[in-house]
């Protein structure tokens, strides 16, 4: 394994495990960073990347994503995140689901070729509007495939319909990151059993941003 593509894989599970980590604030706290959220969402509308980086706008813009890889790959059994860890493992899972329907996979992608033209008309990536077209998209798409992701949090934030929405659109948003993270060669197995070289290279990229 090349060095380059090590740290291509390495920068899109990052950024699938922040797409984890903001589902997970909104769902225990009810709220979550905007600038964070915005990274992903954009994520969704680029097609054409230079680097794996520039599909979310450089790599700084997935310093929150590396952090958190960096710690619960550092951290003993005992002590890591089993629900964060539980939402990775079941992005990367939803990915496999995905590619094993090419119709639906084409179907999210006309769907998310429209959205521009909400984000021109109204203003915003993250009008509520627009993040509820993306919450859609994936209840009427990735929501249908089994097994579903649980969420698990406060029922007084998760019956919120804009956190509905905002956590709907940061899964879509976290399986495009697991399709990256699929093309550029990871496998949910080397997650679990090579996180020694994938840390390593998260440490070199977090010091980088």
């Amino acid at each position: 394994m090349s060095a380059e593509r090590l740290r291509d894989r390495t920068i899109a599970l990052a950024a699938v495990v922040q797409a984890a980590t903001l589902v997970q604030h909104i769902a225990e706290t009810g709220q979550a960073s905007p600038t964070d959220i915005e990274t992903l969402l954009q994520s969704l509308l680029v097609e054409n990347a230079d680097t794996t980086a520039d599909v979310y706008g450089g790599l700084g813009s997935l310093r929150p994503g590396l952090r958190e890889l960096n710690q619960q790959l550092s951290k003993k059994k005992e002590q890591k995140d089993v629900v964060l860890l539980r939402y990775v493992i079941s992005l990367l899972h939803l990915e496999r689901q995905l590619a094993k329907r090419p119709q639906m996979m084409e179907q999210i992608g006309r769907e998310i070729d429209q959205v521009p033209q909400q984000v021109e008309y109204f203003g915003d990536i993250m009008s509520p509007q627009v993040i509820a077209r993306f919450a859609d998209i994936y209840h009427r798409t990735l929501s249908e495939l089994k097994p579903q992701i649980q969420v698990f949090g406060d029922p007084n934030y998760l019956q919120q319909p804009d956190n509905v929405n905002k956590v709907r659109a940061l899964l879509l948003a976290g399986v495009r990151a697991a399709v990256l993270w699929r093309q550029k060669g990871g496998r949910r197995w080397q997650f679990l059993f090579q996180s020694a070289r994938i840390l390593a290279t998260a440490e070199e990229l977090y010091a980088a941003c």
